[in-house]
């Protein structure tokens, strides 16, 4: 489950001298294409992406206080994680929601003090990441989290200080970062081909199909054509996480 506690945010001090391959810094501008997801980092705060660490996509830093955003896959496993209560509980209205539920009792359970649940801003809900935010503390580390929710990602930004007067005093740039967090789009993703586009590569000429690209003129079309083909067919349909759990 997505929680960055104080445990995880020291454990990987330290950990962030590598650059992926699928996720770049430029001009203080984060952009991960595996999770699809660009955000901007707040004035002042030092940054460094660390593929290294499982689920770690972004580390940012001062001296009063960091910030690291984290990501998974939102999966059914994932979803059955939670309480039951948290699950069906009528109050809670939004899935964000649900997950900020499953993280409070985790925090609660780990004798933090843990405050209640915020909605996230405005641009997170148009954006289509819906984010909520709540802080906790064990009297000696003080956290903010937001948990968002992309349409098969999970997120969570959590801001972390030693002490309750650190951690107010970084709140904005922890709002300015969350609002900046969004989805890529298909432009900057780079989307295939529509249906029925036709391709000309090296050694023949493809259709892409509806169900993904397939040759139309196999005359002269070898094993390189149809492997360069393949690298931009439609991923796979993903089952919705959201449904009923069984032990």
């Amino acid at each position: 489950m997505v929680v960055a506690t104080f445990a995880i945010t020291t454990a990987i001090a330290g950990k962030f001298a590598f650059r992926s391959a699928n996720a770049e810094l430029e001009n203080h501008v984060f952009t991960s294409r595996v999770d699809r997801i660009r955000l901007v980092v707040p004035r002042g705060w030092r940054e460094s992406d660390a593929p290294s660490y499982p689920g770690l996509l972004l580390w940012l830093m001062r001296p009063a206080g960091t910030m690291v955003l984290t990501g998974e896959d939102f999966s059914r496993d994932l979803y059955c994680s939670w309480p039951v209560t948290c699950r069906t509980s009528h109050e809670i209205g939004t899935m964000q929601g649900k997950l900020a539920c499953a993280l409070r009792q985790k925090l609660t359970n780990a004798r933090m003090r843990v405050g209640p649940v915020q909605a996230g801003p405005k641009e997170n809900e148009d954006a289509s990441v819906p984010s909520v935010w709540f802080d906790y503390d064990d009297g000696k580390h003080f956290m903010r989290q937001a948990v968002a929710l992309g349409e098969d990602r999970v997120f969570s930004l959590v801001l972390s200080a030693s002490t309750a007067e650190a951690r107010n005093g970084q709140v904005r740039a922890f709002e300015q970062t969350l609002r900046t967090l969004r989805p890529l789009t298909a432009d900057e993703l780079g989307a295939p081909p529509a249906p029925g586009t036709t391709i000309i590569l090296d050694g023949g000429v493809a259709t892409l199909g509806d169900a993904g690209l397939s040759i139309a003129a196999a005359r002269g079309v070898d094993a390189g054509v149809t492997e360069a083909m393949a690298s931009v067919n439609p991923p796979a349909t993903k089952i919705n996480p959201v449904g009923a759990c069984t032990k």
